[in-house]
């Protein structure tokens, strides 16, 4: 086995079916900003004056993956604490990636709240909705509505959970978590409500009767508008009854890290099946056709692709391996466990993807103490 003697570039070993959790944590260990501020020296000593106790354990590891001198470590201790807070963790099952993802940085996130003022919890949003039937004049109508308000609207709406607000933050809801809006339209009265929903992974249906799509087409299916009929009509707060219901989604708050999950898991009748459709993704993805119009700038929608976690075979009977891009080296790296190789760009692209994250500003070279 080669040994590595890069910066950010070790591999871990398995414990027992952890190949989900190796995948997700070189996933985190390629995301710079994160990185930079967990292995800062000020940061580190807040965490042992407040008893950050996942986070020290979490920085122990990051220390051995980006200053230890090892070809691959093993993250036992790590898995140890995690199991102790998340008990569903804690056995040798294959388990869900994206689900530990979500766990782990909600973790981080309870953890880091010791240092500063109490904040948000987190929210994961699964979009379930007919396919679109609306006709053009919903169109019409929101683009009315549409010139009548603002993303500061929007925003001003999520103010009263405590969501914007930056005394709430820690470095991992102010990089992962984004927010997006809704409006319903009562396709009777044209009565309209706004909500909001903050989200740390947006997780994409996959087109079906494909065996070939691309990200974009994920994307624009989960933010397609949908009109509500039937069984699933909306009480209209202005009709008092339940009318067939418009209902508008967009992305009001970009996030800084961008982490897409696509549905590849789920149900024919009452089998479990996997979607093994070939989704293309480029490294560039600019997201501003899923703006409000006040916010489509390119500084806001343009991202980058660092890392993707992979899956092959079924949910029960399955393996996780991930590519991350080393900002310091400039080079792409397939990690599986303990196993280590340098990636050509062109083969970062896989049929196996599972998730994707992206970055809205280029990594620069990690500003860690002793590298």
């Amino acid at each position: 086995m080669h040994r590595w003697n890069i910066p950010g570039v070790c591999g871990l070993d398995n414990s027992g079916n952890s190949c989900y959790l190796n995948a997700v944590l070189q996933c985190l260990c390629s995301t710079v900003p994160l990185v930079e501020h967990f292995l800062n020296r000020d940061t580190r000593k807040e965490f042992a004056k407040s008893k950050c106790r996942v986070a020290e354990v979490f920085v122990g590891l990051l220390q051995e993956m980006w200053v230890g001198r090892s070809s691959s470590c093993t993250p036992m201790e790590a898995r140890s604490v995690l199991c102790s807070i998340l008990p569903q963790f804690n056995n040798y099952l294959q388990q869900d990636a994206q689900e530990l993802l979500l766990f782990l940085l909600n973790v981080l996130h309870d953890d880091l709240k010791k240092v500063g003022a109490p904040s948000l919890a987190f929210f994961f949003f699964y979009k379930e909705l007919p396919p679109l039937t609306a006709s053009s004049r919903v169109f019409s109508r929101f683009l009315k509505w549409q010139t009548r308000s603002s993303i500061h609207k929007w925003r001003s709406d999520s103010g009263r959970n405590g969501i914007t607000a930056a005394r709430s933050s820690t470095v991992v809801s102010h990089l992962f978590e984004g927010q997006l809006s809704y409006m319903t339209l009562c396709m009777h009265c044209d009565h309209q409500s706004h909500s909001t929903q903050a989200f740390l992974v947006l997780s994409l249906p996959i087109p079906t009767g494909t065996i070939k799509c691309s990200i974009q087409d994920c994307l624009s299916a989960f933010f397609e508008q949908t009109v509500l009929t039937g069984s699933e009509q909306m009480l209209c707060s202005a009709c008092g009854q339940k009318r067939e219901t418009t209902v508008l989604t967009y992305l009001d708050k970009p996030p800084e890290i961008l982490t897409l999950h696509l549905k590849r898991f789920g149900f024919k009748g009452k089998k479990q099946v996997k979607l093994r459709n070939n989704v293309i993704f480029s490294k560039k993805l600019n997201l501003s056709q899923f703006l409000p119009s006040s916010a489509q700038d390119t500084l806001y929608s343009s991202y980058r692709l660092y890392a993707v976690v992979n899956h092959t075979g079924n949910l029960n009977m399955g393996h996780y391996t991930s590519v991350c891009y080393n900002a310091l080296t400039r080079t792409w790296h397939c990690f599986d466990d303990a196993a280590v190789k340098e990636l050509q760009d062109s083969l970062v692209q896989s049929p196996n993807a599972y998730m994707l994250l992206y970055s809205r500003k280029p990594f620069q070279k990690p500003k860690i103490s002793g590298l």
